[in-house]
């Protein structure tokens, strides 16, 4: 088959998808014709992310702020968003001393979307993110990995409530 024609089957292929895909209703989740009108970036400025205790809790704090607010947090928000972080870890593989090679941090996090006004809870759920890890015997360095692991399940799960809450948000409730 010449190339012209692969060419021509792959734009053919491509469209056809794209007739598909908007014949299912779908529609962005962050674009400004998302669901319910205007895009969930903008109601995501209206959660105020509570203060989670520790230091997991500020780094977590942190990342949703960055999510949730891509503008000046000055207005009146009508929600508010509650987490806390449960946070335990698993030895894996043991060495003939019976310490620890490879270990899974588990974090679990319940969150809840509440009405300021009312003291309402509108949304609730949990994420939780599990983190394979090496112990490392120099504790410096099993310090740094430990804590690496830390950001990388919080990052991950920053991303999984922040998809949530859009999703409830656009929705209109």
């Amino acid at each position: 088959m010449s190339s012209s024609k692969r060419n021509l089957l792959r734009t053919g292929a491509a469209l056809g998808c794209l007739a598909l895909l908007s014949a299912c209703g779908f529609r962005p989740l962050y674009g400004d014709q998302g669901v319910a009108g205007g895009g969930a970036a903008d109601k995501l400025e209206m959660v105020a992310i509570s203060n989670i205790p520790d230091r997991p809790g500020q780094i977590l704090r942190n990342l949703l702020i960055d999510r949730f607010h891509h503008n000046d947090r000055g207005v009146q928000t009508p929600y508010r968003l509650d987490t806390r972080i449960v946070a335990t870890e698993q030895k894996l593989a043991l060495r003939q001393d019976a310490s620890a090679e490879r270990a899974q941090l588990l974090l679990n996090v319940p969150f809840r979307l509440i009405e300021n006004s009312t003291g309402r809870t509108l949304f609730e759920g949990t994420s939780r993110s599990f983190v394979p890890y090496n112990v490392l015997e120099e504790r410096y360095a099993g310090l740094v990995t430990l804590d690496h692991a830390y950001n990388r399940g919080l990052a991950e799960i920053s991303d999984e409530i922040t998809a949530r809450v859009a999703m409830y948000l656009a929705k209109g409730q």
